[in-house]
């Protein structure tokens, strides 16, 4: 009986099925391996600062794109010490604003969109190497390279005529998203800290600090072109001990060829590390703990009022503090006097709950209308500069920069001349434009002629210097730049800058009305 069972038992294990074996491949297929990123950038000193051309994406759309993008750099222009954007490459368009952006264009590409942006940075003293060296590492970590230590960190010269020497190429190739912060949650990725989570994962560690916890402290100082930020963001125990100093340290903020003077600081205050957006760090000890107070710098967006830059910044900080955005004016923000700035400094004090904004806005003063003397229209005023318009000067295009803007001339020759506030050495502004009127590189002895040559001037009671630059005579037309610059502190700190920018015979027969307009000009800093 037991051999009977024995034998069926193997009879039944007959007609099951043979065990089968596979040689499963451990490489994913080709087509299945996701491609690679590559990035393109480009570094351009120009004065006192560097602006950024940067782009990234698959390897195949950025490859797409390579030639246009380095001859789009190559050949770029500046007007008052920022990039020309008005004329694109074909399929290029202005995108919209984002966060330490000056802007971002849009490209299409068979693959995908892609989005270049362009942003500025002071540039450090003496350490131009490092500062490259520095920015194209960090780029380098966000796809997943190593640092180089070759100098600009492996990337090449490239050659800009409208910046100054030194511009930088960067072509590099990396992992997909090897850090990007905004790749889904999957499994084994652990979120930042502060990050939003769920009430049960906050009280888990009671040491973490939420957002309801924290209080935020900024300020928005205008200065010529630029918009200059002092921002910190802690406990609120910690930052309540800083309010008071540092809104005073703004407000008595002294600048020094553009950028704020940081020698003397408040006690227990100390220089620290800078970072890839920012100007300085400064590091604070309290008594509860330490802090750290972020300096940056952007440029002001001409196609912007200034309103709503600072809406655009303050709503940004409201969502980093876990408020809903606010539609008052300034969302909130506080007029702050800065006497070394432009007007229209903003004070904002924020913390991680509702129910406790409150701000007193200025008035705005409508502009006021003169009466008429010399022939000329009325006298107009804004808030900054009061004028008599010599007849026949019509509205120019006017933007967060220009105090007042006017087109003199014929409709078909016209010339255009802006009225406005910046930084920059008068040479240095002197030789960018003379390059913008003339075909081959500006060499020294062109502009110490044209410094020689230049005239002085009054205008509301300050000492000034008049220059008459002429472009190539083979140049049709023949264009000529008509500029007075009135320093009004330190040279290079800021300046007042009247220019006058068309055909060379336009400019020359509104010679004299530009002479009597710079006679009735007057300042209300």
């Amino acid at each position: 009986m037991l051999l009977a069972c024995c034998i069926a038992s193997f009879i039944g294990c007959d007609r099951l099925d043979p065990v089968s074996t596979y040689i499963v491949p451990t490489q994913v297929p080709a087509k299945l391996v996701p491609g690679q990123d590559r990035m393109l950038a480009a570094m351009l000193p120009k004065g006192n600062e560097i602006w950024f051309f940067k782009v990234t994406g698959p390897e195949g759309a950025i490859d797409s794109i390579r030639p246009e993008f380095r001859s789009f750099v190559e050949k770029i222009e500046f007007e008052d010490g920022t990039p020309k954007l008005n004329e694109l490459p074909a399929g290029w368009r202005r995108g919209g604003e984002k966060p330490f952006r000056y802007a971002t264009l849009d490209v299409e590409t068979p693959d995908k969109q892609l989005g270049i942006s362009v942003s500025s940075l002071p540039l450090r003293e003496n350490s131009w190497d490092e500062q490259v060296q520095d920015n194209v590492n960090r780029w380098r970590g966000q796809l997943g390279l190593p640092k180089s230590d070759k100098k600009w960190a492996d990337a090449e010269a490239l050659s800009v005529q409208a910046a100054d020497p030194n511009a930088v190429w960067v072509d590099i190739v990396g992992k997909t998203g090897a850090a990007n912060s905004m790749s889904p949650p999957f499994a084994k990725r652990t979120p930042p800290p502060g990050s939003l989570g769920t009430r049960s994962s906050q009280s888990a560690n009671p040491s973490a600090t939420s957002v309801s916890d924290e209080r935020l402290l900024a300020a928005m100082v205008p200065l010529g072109s630029d918009i200059w930020f002092f921002k910190v963001k802690g406990a609120k125990e910690s930052v309540a001990l800083l309010t008071k100093t540092l809104r005073v340290f703004v407000e008595g903020i002294q600048f020094e060829q553009g950028a704020p003077n940081l020698n003397n600081l408040p006690q227990s205050w100390t220089r620290g590390a800078g970072g890839p957006f920012r100007y300085a760090t400064l590091n604070v000890a309290t008594s509860a703990g330490k802090l750290d107070v972020s300096i940056s710098k952007l440029v002001r967006q001409e196609d912007k009022s200034w309103a709503e830059q600072v809406v655009m910044n303050v709503n940004r900080w409201r969502g980093q503090m876990g408020l809903p955005p606010s539609t008052e004016k300034w969302a909130g923000g506080q007029p702050l006097d800065v006497a070394t700035a432009d007007e229209g400094s903003v004070w904002v004090d924020l913390s991680g709950e509702l129910g406790n904004r409150s701000a007193t806005m200025p008035v705005a003063v409508p502009p006021r209308v003169g009466q008429a003397k010399n022939g000329t229209e009325p006298s107009k005023k804004n808030n900054t500069v009061t004028y008599d318009r010599p007849e026949g000067w019509r509205d120019g295009r006017l933007s967060t920069m220009r105090l007042a803007a006017f087109k003199v001339g014929p409709e078909d020759n016209s010339a255009e001349i802006t009225v406005i506030t910046a930084g920059g050495d008068i040479r240095g502004n002197v030789a960018r434009w003379l390059g913008q009127i003339r075909k081959d590189a500006v060499v020294d002895e062109v502009v110490d002629q044209a410094l020689e040559n230049a005239t002085g001037v009054t205008v509301a009671g300050k000492p000034g210097k008049r220059f008459i630059l002429l472009g190539d005579e083979d140049m049709a037309p023949r264009m000529a730049i008509d500029a007075t610059i009135v320093p009004l502190g330190p040279e290079g700190a800021a300046s007042l800058f009247v220019k006058m920018f068309g055909p060379a015979d336009t400019v020359e027969n509104q010679a004299e009305d530009i002479a009597l307009f710079l006679k009735t000009l007057k300042l209300n800093l």
